[in-house]
């Protein structure tokens, strides 16, 4: 993927609060400002922060491309580090989570809520703009879902890992995404849970989105589109 300079300065700002590859936050900021140009409605949805770096990738892409910021984004983490991996997301996870003094093990993915917020602050991005929800998606979504879905889903980053919370966020968000709203699975490679969660989201909802990927596999995504177009 060309890289112009606009988006090297985005992915540079954002580096030390995310764990994605390059490409793949020049992927999320590519479909960012192609939602805008494109018209779609509704707002910019993350399930799995972290620090916060994809987020902030989106919400800056907007201000140094329209000098405003068009799409809020909703920030979904538990920021206390991820659940317990189960059988269904394979040897690795299990071996990932039971060897906590491994460099990249991130304390299993926990982001101090403080740290986060004081970010936002730093790149002064308001409440309106950046909008943090901390909690378990169970606990949380309930509360946010009559708001979310009057409000629509242009881009849904997916960001949590394993399977049971990858399945939840498609189960329970995906229908809020609009057509030709875009869905990032960005553990599809990574993590057996995320890629069986997707395949039975789509089985189970006899869904034909097709799944794409970055030449390096560091994560796909799919179009919601309900049909193939001639």
């Amino acid at each position: 993927m060309v890289l112009d300079d606009m988006v090297r300065r985005v992915i540079a700002e954002v580096r030390p609060y995310s764990m994605v590859a390059d490409d793949s936050l020049a992927l999320t900021i590519r479909l960012t400002l192609d939602a805008v140009d494109a018209g779609l409605p509704g707002d910019l949805v993350e399930c799995g922060t972290w620090m916060g770096g994809s987020s902030f990738s989106m919400l800056l892409a907007q201000r140094y491309r329209y000098g405003r910021i068009v799409k809020p984004v909703w920030m979904f983490d538990s920021f206390a580090g991820l659940p317990a991996a189960d059988q269904r997301d394979g040897p690795l996870a299990l071996k990932y989570q039971s060897e906590p003094d491994q460099p990249e093990y991130y304390d299993n993915c926990r982001a101090p809520l403080d740290q986060v917020m004081a970010t936002c602050r730093k790149f002064e991005f308001s409440p309106k703009e950046a909008m943090i929800v901390p909690g378990w998606f169970n606990q949380t979504f309930p509360r946010q879902m009559a708001e979310l879905a009057s409000r629509r889903c242009a881009i849904l980053r997916v960001d949590c890992d394993w399977y049971e919370p990858v399945r939840y966020v498609l189960d329970e968000i995906a229908p809020l995404v609009v057509e030709d709203g875009v869905i990032i699975l960005d553990d599809y490679y990574h993590w057996d849970g995320c890629a069986l969660a997707t395949h039975d989201f789509l089985s189970a909802n006899q869904l034909c989105y097709r799944i794409r990927s970055l030449p390096s596999f560091h994560c796909a995504w799919m179009v919601k589109q309900a049909h193939r177009r001639a």
